[in-house]
């Protein structure tokens, strides 16, 4: 199953996605997710998505940033999502680098910010995927 959330940009999308995704936490529907926006938002999203998911006291849900550290860090910090869940976050370039050790997670959600990168069969994240 899949679905669009799409409209004009300020007016939320961002924010209803993490509403959404500390319900499917919350009631224990999703365990994995993966998000992948454009770098230059990766900080916005890291920023809305802490402000959703700091508030809940009971169960901590960590949110990791997959960005250009070493990359035994980047397959470290798969391998733990992997195992414990949580929301991994990172860039379109990322995932073509990582695409390999991305792929052996099995996401219950996953988002794509920008998604027309993704629709349009010409683009490079198309072909690196």
């Amino acid at each position: 199953m899949g679905g669009v959330l799409g409209d004009d940009m300020g007016l939320g999308k961002t924010v209803q996605v993490a509403a959404y995704l500390k319900g499917l936490f919350d009631s224990d529907m999703a365990r994995k997710i993966l998000i992948i926006v454009p770098a230059t938002m990766k900080s916005y999203w890291q920023s809305e998505l802490t402000n959703w998911f700091s508030k809940d006291e009971d169960e901590e849900i960590k949110i990791t940033l997959l960005d250009d550290k070493k990359k035994s860090e980047r397959y470290s910090q798969i391998k733990k999502l992997r195992k414990e869940g949580g929301i991994l976050l990172t860039s379109y370039t990322m995932v073509s680098t990582e695409r390999i050790n991305l792929t052996e997670v099995k996401y219950d959600v996953v988002i794509i910010d920008e998604g027309h990168k993704a629709k349009n069969k010409n683009t490079q994240f198309r072909k690196d995927t």
